[in-house]
Formats: structure tokens, C-alpha cells, sequence
């Protein structure tokens, strides 16, 4: 699949961590993906909900709202049920992966994140052609 085909594929990257947001933001782009940043856990369902995207990529630890409240909440709605999620965390203690999982997530990255790697992750759980 081409970049051009990616772009019709949005990614929600939710992050307080502006360096880590705009990092992933920059890969996904690159490649061909169409990316809405959110920075503020608090208003992140609403974004998540206007902009509908394929993929939601969340942050677990933000000092706003947890990452796992907002999977949950995702999980819970009917509109956003189906939108995969893939956690990525400053840590990777197995708790939190769990936790994370638990919460919906159908990956767990450890960060910082390799953009290769995740690009890989996502055209995986997308079933994109590599």
C-alpha cells in the first residue's frame, strides 16, 4: 500500500509529552499517515470523537487523565468501540502492560518508540500491507 492510501488512514496520537508527540507525529507522517495530536488527556474523547480516526495511539501516564480511563471510555462508547488502541508508556513494568491491555489496548510499546517500530505496529493491527 502506498503512502498516498495511508494519508486516508488517521492517527490520534494522545501525549502530554511534546518532544515524545511530536517525534511520533513526524514518523507517522513520513509515513503517509494522517495524524491529529492531542496534548491534554482531559479533552482527548472529544477529539478522538470528532475526528474518528483508525487508530488511537495513547500515552498511559499524563497528569491530566490516565490513559487507561481513557481507553476504557473509549471502549465503553459505541462510536469509538471499534477504533484499536496501542499504548505507549515511559514505562514497562509489567503491571502497567497488563493494566494497559486491560484497559483495551490491543498493543503495549515501551518509549521511547522506535518510529520504525511502530509504524510496523500499526500497519500491523490496521492489516496494512508492510
Amino acid at each position: 500500500m502506498s503512502k498516498a492510501a495511508h494519508a486516508k488512514r488517521r492517527i490520534a496520537v494522545v501525549d502530554d509529552d511534546s518532544l515524545s508527540l511530536e517525534t511520533v507525529k513526524a514518523a507517522l507522517e513520513h509515513a503517509g499517515f494522517a495524524v491529529t495530536a492531542v496534548d491534554d488527556g482531559r479533552v482527548a474523547l472529544e477529539r478522538i470523537r470528532e475526528c474518528k480516526p483508525a487508530l488511537v495511539l495513547l500515552d498511559l501516564y499524563m497528569p491530566d487523565a490516565d490513559g487507561r480511563e481513557i481507553a476504557r471510555a473509549l471502549k465503553a462508547d459505541p462510536n469509538t468501540a471499534a477504533i484499536p488502541i496501542i499504548v505507549f508508556s515511559g514505562s514497562n513494568e509489567p503491571v502497567d502492560v497488563v493494566t494497559g491491555l486491560d484497559a483495551g489496548a490491543l498493543e503495549y510499546l515501551a518509549k521511547p518508540v522506535d518510529g520504525e517500530l511502530l509504524v510496523k505496529k500499526i500497519k500491523s493491527v490496521l492489516k496494512l500491507d508492510a
